[in-house]
């Protein structure tokens, strides 16, 4: 019985941290907090980290999409408060290198303003490590989104309208 006690409250009192936490976000964008907000956007890009598995045909075998994870990550951004608008680069022609790039923008309402800034996410790891000027590949490559900076990027919404309606 006490353990049932101590489960429920436990549940009830997680389910109270998620709002809070939309709250310290849009508390940390309307000051300018931008670590804060980094920080909260690399713990929502940490828990969907894992692509969507799909099967590509014979002889192709399956295939690891992140396209569904990116798509989530930017409609999370687009239902704060503090956001007026976010996009990622979905039509954006990049290299066909590995591991893969991608940038979500979004604006926001700041006390000074109005700031665009862009998250760069790694779509990708390779395994290997630098150490001491030397790379060492000490782990299997992973095909996982790995958070990697923020950066000003004034203009980035309109180019990406104008990529994907051309």
């Amino acid at each position: 019985m006490k353990s049932f006690l101590f489960t429920l409250i436990l549940l009830l009192c997680a389910s109270l941290v998620k709002p809070q936490n939309n709250q310290g976000f849009c508390r940390a964008v309307e000051k300018g907090n931008f670590r804060k907000v980094e920080r909260v956007f690399r713990n929502q890009v940490h828990h969907r980290r894992h692509g969507k598995v799909y099967d590509n045909g014979s002889g192709s075998g399956n295939q690891i999409t992140h396209q569904y994870n990116l798509d989530t990550l930017t409609l999370w951004l687009k239902n704060m408060e503090c956001v007026e608008d976010a996009t990622w680069d979905k039509c954006q022609i990049k290299i066909l290198i590995y591991p893969g790039w991608s940038t979500i923008g979004a604006i926001f309402k700041t006390r000074a303003g109005v700031v665009e800034k862009c998250f760069v996410i790694q779509e990708g790891t390779t395994g290997s490590i630098r150490l001491f000027g030397w790379r060492l590949h000490l782990f299997k490559a992973k095909n996982k989104l790995v958070y990697k900076k923020i950066i000003d990027c004034e203009g980035f919404i309109q180019l990406q309208r104008k990529n994907c309606n051309s």
